[in-house]
């Protein structure tokens, strides 16, 4: 702490800490109480912290949240089917249809939901409960297995293959967008060319495709279109940050 300097009101000479008078022309001086310095009191008090706690879901927690609701929602319709079914017939008939359409669907939208970064485990919920739907259907039929190893197993191999390429090459690539949605027109224009291949073969025994050139024409079209934008809108995006440099 500094001493406070005092000085004559009258000469204004500088007077020696607890002198009573001027030494130079003898006018008294005045006393002063030294003040104690004073910490820095701010105008406004600090805010307290609070502390936020989030509220919202991880996605996790919202992938789990939807997978929740979509079990439910699909357990209530086959539910209901089974027990019309039984209340009817007295036993389970024509209600293995929608039963093992909606085992189906329930499979192929869980898969994604609690897997979503587990490819092998993405890729065969999504290509095996689709192969065993058709063996299912065939089996429900007369009991015996009649289509599914000529027609059902072969559709399903070409929808695996077709699947297998376009989630590869989705991943694969580096720029995503519109590009995406391109190679899934492409290997569903694909799918549609083989099912009819194979459905002509088992139904006539000759080699040959009619509806599906109509469904890959316009995928082709479309996929060829929605790739052209893509990568127009990449040119140009990379022609504005060039000109921003």
């Amino acid at each position: 702490m500094t001493e406070n300097k005092a000085f004559c009101s009258r000469c204004g000479v500088e007077v020696e800490p607890h002198k009573a008078t001027c030494p130079l022309c003898g006018t008294s001086i005045q006393q002063t109480e030294e003040e104690e310095p004073t910490s820095y009191v701010k105008k406004y008090p600090d805010e307290p912290a609070v502390k936020t706690e989030k509220t919202g879901r991880t996605a996790k927690q919202k992938r789990i949240f939807i997978w929740e609701v979509v079990s439910v929602t699909l357990l209530i319709p086959l539910l209901i089917t089974l027990f019309v079914d039984l209340i009817v017939n007295k036993t389970v008939t024509w209600s293995l249809y929608p039963i093992s359409s909606l085992i189906l669907a329930w499979f192929l939208i869980s898969t994604p939901l609690l897997f979503p970064n587990i490819l092998p485990l993405l890729y065969i919920g999504e290509t095996l409960p689709p192969a065993i739907f058709l063996l299912v259907i065939d089996k429900i039929e007369d009991g015996q297995i009649n289509w599914f190893l000529d027609v059902g197993l072969p559709i399903e191999a070409v929808v695996a293959v077709i699947a297998a390429i376009v989630i590869i090459g989705s991943i694969k690539i580096k720029n995503k967008g519109m590009n995406i949605a391109a190679f899934i027109l492409f290997g569903a224009g694909l799918i549609c060319l083989g099912i009819d291949f194979i459905v002509l073969k088992h139904t006539r025994g000759t080699f040959g495709v009619s509806w599906s050139l109509y469904v890959l024409t316009s995928t082709a079209v479309i996929g060829g279109f929605l790739l052209y934008l893509h990568y127009r809108l990449m040119k140009n995006t990379k022609l504005q940050r060039k000109l921003q440099i």
